[in-house]
């Protein structure tokens, strides 16, 4: 018994930082490139939990509006370009592909480089050995006995975690994670949409709580992967006895295809383009990364000025997830704007093709802009089908 609550004293130590650092188990990346695993036919202010001024002991400084963009470009460039070289590097194969590496450089280059990898590891391998003593302690009670078994152990002991409070020692208990349905998408604040916010406040969005279940499942070997809705990532797993099967974040629930297709504005059509609802690999998880850094750099300086850096990084992330929405969606954007700005007939000309083209494919895909209401609304239908799901006998 005393050994017991040694170890639990230890794990309540590490999610402190300063518990000792253990070998990562990353598990191997089932899914090729371009060969995805679930149709393989088909190509404001925080309240409840406000931010501290500090964040992971590092001041958070926000660009005064009065400062010319064009005097801060500079500044940030030398934070934000580092970032893209690196996963850029993860891309072509220089470095190795780490989801959590490239989550932490998109959101440290918006802090200025000011945030610490080395607490950010921690507090997620302190998490992934919670996870790892739920599953320990939670084996006998499991009932399912199909030779995947581990691995269904290791993502039920994820959600678990996530889902529910965890009791660490006597008189200390380990919150669970929530949805945080004031400024869901970063409109306001555009930390909103940071992992490193979600372990602070242990309130994230359908952007952070996924990549945090990714990252978890990293660290303990379990296999998942993430998927996209519009306006929305959620997590495919598969298990021998049930096949495929969705986790929902929003609102800890399971919910089925048909059921996200007729709710989640999802057309057939945006299905076999395979902008939605299909597996991602490791790669193309780091690309939703670089879409991120390209949209925090834009939040950073403006639309107009981060134009350069905003088109390099949509055009690396297109040549490597020419799927992605997300990404045509913004280089399409920025060619509007830029061609809004010609005086030059023959350089408007060219950019106006380039535009053109980028919205003909986009067109092409079935994507239809989702209503910023309409996914309010849904967000709110999830939560009332929990509601239905937990009154059920």
């Amino acid at each position: 018994m005393k050994h017991h609550y040694l170890l639990l004293w230890c794990l309540a130590l590490l999610l402190l930082g300063v518990g000792c650092s253990r070998r990562v188990l990353v598990p191997v990346e089932p899914l090729a490139l371009r060969i995805p695993a679930y149709y393989p036919s088909s190509a404001k202010s925080w309240q409840a939990a406000p931010l501290p001024e500090q964040l992971a002991g590092v001041p958070i400084r926000v660009i005064v509006p009065a400062v010319p963009a064009l005097l801060v470009a500079p500044m940030v460039a030398n934070f934000y370009e580092p970032a893209y070289q690196e996963l850029a590097k993860m891309l072509d194969g220089r470095y190795p592909l780490n989801f959590k590496r490239a989550v932490f450089l998109t959101e440290n280059a918006y802090f200025d480089n000011r945030l610490s990898y080395e607490e950010f590891s921690q507090q997620i391998s302190g998490l992934a050995a919670v996870c790892r003593l739920l599953k320990k302690t939670n084996e006998p009670y499991f009932l399912y006995n199909r030779d995947d078994k581990e691995n269904v152990a290791r993502n039920a002991a994820i959600f678990l975690m996530m889902k529910d409070s965890t009791r660490l020692r006597k008189g200390a208990t380990l919150p669970p994670f929530r949805y945080d349905f004031e400024d869901f998408d970063g409109d306001d604040d555009w930390r909103k949409m940071f992992v490193s916010k979600l372990l602070v406040t242990r309130k994230g969005n359908c952007h952070s709580l996924p990549y945090l279940y990714k990252m978890l499942a990293d660290e303990t070997g379990a296999q998942t992967w993430l998927s996209l809705a519009p306006n929305h990532i959620y997590l495919k797993q598969h298990n021998r006895k049930d096949g495929w099967y969705n986790t929902e974040l929003t609102s800890y629930t399971f919910p089925v295809d048909a059921w996200l297709t007729a709710s989640g504005y999802i057309s057939r059509e945006t299905i076999i383009s395979g902008i939605y609802m299909d597996t991602l690999s490791a790669k193309q998880n780091v690309v939703l990364c670089l879409v991120d850094l390209a949209k925090g750099y834009e939040r950073r300086v403006g639309p107009v000025v981060a134009e350069p850096f905003v088109s390099k990084c949509t055009n690396l992330a297109l040549r490597y997830f020419p799927h992605y929405i997300n990404a045509q969606l913004l280089q399409a954007e920025t060619l509007r704007r830029k061609f809004e700005r010609q005086t030059s007939k023959p350089e408007a000309q060219q950019v106006y093709a380039a535009m053109e083209a980028a919205y003909t494919r986009i067109f092409e895909t079935g994507y239809r802009e989702m209503p910023p209401q309409m996914y309010a609304d849904w967000l709110q239908s999830v939560k009332t089908e929990k509601q239905k799901y937990q009154k059920k006998p």
